[in-house]
């Protein structure tokens, strides 16, 4: 997947150091998304200790990292979120997302999906933040 990585931080009125923690976080799910698009279709990295699950996801040309939280070994993923999405992180939730991202291109733990079509949840790029 060529897709360039879609880094724009959501335009909500944060303060300056929350600002900065998205600037960081955006920064590192750049790497983790253009690192997941090399793998093969369906590839899921398994962050925050098997706690979350992050993907990329293809919306009007861009890649996005989106995630999702595991519940007793299942992906939930109706309770998915476009990294985009994730206002009203305060910054240390910001600062442990992204420490999660960190450690995961180091160590790069990943399952595959059996159902690919399950990571394209979005059509089109939610219009609000809260979509």
């Amino acid at each position: 997947m060529q897709a360039p990585v879609y880094t724009e931080i959501p335009p909500y009125g944060a303060d300056e150091d929350t600002e900065r923690s998205w600037q960081w976080l955006q920064a590192v799910g750049q790497l983790a998304a253009a690192e997941l698009a090399l793998k093969p279709r369906g590839t899921l990295a398994l962050i925050d200790d098997g706690e979350r699950v992050c993907w990329v996801a293809v919306i009007d040309g861009h890649a996005h990292l989106a995630i999702a939280p595991v519940f007793e070994g299942e992906v939930n993923f109706e309770h998915s979120a476009l990294l985009r999405q994730l206002i009203g992180y305060s910054v240390e939730e910001l600062n442990y997302l992204r420490a999660t991202l960190e450690h995961w291109l180091l160590e790069q733990p990943t399952l595959r999906s059996r159902e690919p079509q399950q990571l394209q949840r979005w059509a089109t790029l939610p219009a609000t933040l809260t979509e």
